[in-house]
């Protein structure tokens, strides 16, 4: 079959080969001047590396660590050292929290344990806890936490993850991703980066495909026929036998659909919110958080949020990663680099000293994602969850976003998975 791919992001990109791996004539159509996406390691001087989006593997992405294997890649450990948690004016190592932090953390991992084990496979089948989906995370954080600092603890871990306030998500749809890690060894969250970045794998991806990849070049309507699906691109239709979009829920808003999409896919398709994350990359001439005996990282209760070591080339990245209502208060600074400089010398007066020059990446106002991964909010599972991935006549939808490994990278992989295993039984 002739397929067309709409977005060259992982997603778009995996798909593209396990197509042809089967046997079919592909087309990758991007709408930006780059491949990857929501992906991109940025190299703005020689001997600066960074990723600018996302960068973690965990331990259990299987898919992930088998696609490196495959181009012969070994993913890199991030630089070891001690974390610190900074909460009303105190730091500690994370390693040694806070006895009531600690507590409050345990007792909610095992609250939502015993609620996992609930769970049906799809979540949405769960009809016996459906009011589990209209509680908000955060309030569910707050009735099983017993100290403030403990509160505070479990939100900042977990709204890493999530990538937005626990005020914005829903119990239930986090517990869906909370169930992925029942099994896991506690060692595995976050245990890998991608080895000279992950547009290094990108770039592998898209060099491996016979496919013709068209950058530059925003899909604007698909129309489904009897034998075929009409792709228009830059005012030019091309015919294929299949489509595959694998872009996030906000960008399918530009293109139109013919037939419309069916009304519980459209509401779906609005319902899922992508996060309201930021990065800002800070260049120092040196390393100097290794002479405080600190690894970099770092989960603060102000305004700096998650910090650790971006380090990927010759010189020093200490990365920033804020979420939610934080991130849209430093998009409004004038200069958000300057401001995280001074905001982090308030802590360690010698980043000042040592600080060259910096980068802001705005995810939230990035015009082909508008957010950075999904999430699932109050009352998603049960209204929108089982519509966001079905097919629609001859077009197919991947992403992050339609995976049980929503939000990650791994997940980008399962949904190109999916999508292709639909389209084999679709020929059979």
């Amino acid at each position: 079959m002739k397929i067309a791919v709409v977005g060259a992001g992982i997603s778009g990109l995996r798909t593209a080969m396990l197509l042809e791996q089967a046997g079919h004539e592909v087309t990758v159509i991007e709408a930006r001047n780059r491949l990857g996406g929501r992906l991109w390691t940025a190299e703005p001087s020689e001997g600066t590396l960074y990723e600018a989006g996302g960068e973690w593997i965990d331990g259990d992405h299987v898919r992930c660590l088998a696609l490196l294997s495959h181009f012969g890649m070994e993913p890199i450990t991030p630089p070891d050292g001690p974390s610190l948690l900074y909460f009303g004016g105190e730091s500690v190592y994370e390693d040694e929290p806070w006895s009531s932090a600690l507590e409050d953390m345990v007792r909610i991992e095992a609250e939502a344990k015993l609620r996992c084990r609930e769970l049906l496979d799809p979540v949405w089948r769960t009809v016996k806890r459906k009011e589990w989906d209209e509680i908000i995370l955060d309030d569910f954080f707050r009735e099983n936490s017993s100290s403030s600092s403990g509160y505070w603890y479990v939100k900042a871990r977990f709204r890493s993850d999530e990538g937005d306030d626990p005020d914005r998500v829903g119990l239930m749809g986090w517990l869906s991703g909370y169930n992925l890690y029942l099994d896991r060894e506690s060692d595995l969250m976050s245990s890998y980066k991608f080895p000279g970045g992950v547009s290094r794998l990108i770039e592998a991806m898209a060099s491996s495909l016979t496919s013709e990849v068209r950058l530059r070049c925003p899909v604007t309507r698909i129309t489904s026929k009897d034998e075929a699906v009409l792709v228009e691109c830059d005012g030019k239709v091309e015919s294929f036998d299949r489509c595959v979009v694998t872009l996030p829920p906000a960008a399918l808003e530009r293109i139109v659909f013919e037939p419309a999409l069916r009304p519980e896919m459209r509401c779906a398709i609005e319902a899922t919110p992508l996060s309201r994350t930021i990065k800002i990359a800070l260049r120092f001439q040196s390393k100097w958080w290794l002479r405080r005996g600190w690894g970099g990282r770092m989960l603060s209760d102000n305004n700096l949020q998650q910090t650790w070591d971006g380090t990927l080339g010759e010189n020093p990245i200490l990365m920033m990663y804020v979420c939610g209502d934080t991130a849209e208060n430093w998009n409004q600074l004038d200069d958000p680099v300057r401001a995280a400089v001074h905001e982090l010398s308030q802590q360690f007066p010698e980043a000042s000293d040592e600080f060259i020059e910096g980068w802001h990446h705005d995810w939230v106002r990035d015009p082909w994602s508008h957010g950075g991964f999904s999430y699932r909010p109050p009352g998603y599972v049960f209204g929108h969850l089982q519509h966001i991935a079905a097919a629609h006549h001859r077009v197919h939808f991947g992403g992050e976003h339609t995976a049980k490994w929503y939000g990650f990278i791994e997940g980008a992989l399962e949904s190109a998975e999916r999508v292709t295993e639909e389209i084999t039984r679709s020929a059979e």
